[in-house]
């Protein structure tokens, strides 16, 4: 391939990237306006937490 296609790639490639990053933000957006309009407070991403389970956890000697 000449470099010429390699960079037509590289930059269709970030086209979609940002794309897609974009419709996830507007979706994520939406989400929160709907959540507000019902009166249904959404957690911000520091507060959540992951669930970790019981018998994984191992004591340290």
């Amino acid at each position: 391939m000449d470099p010429v296609s390699i960079l037509v790639l590289v930059l269709c490639a970030g086209v979609v990237a940002l794309l897609i990053w974009f419709e996830i933000s507007w979706r994520r957006n939406e989400a929160s306006k709907t959540a507000q309009s019902a009166g249904v407070q959404m957690l911000p991403k520091e507060s959540q937490t992951t669930v970790e389970p019981k018998g994984d956890k191992k004591k340290a000697a």
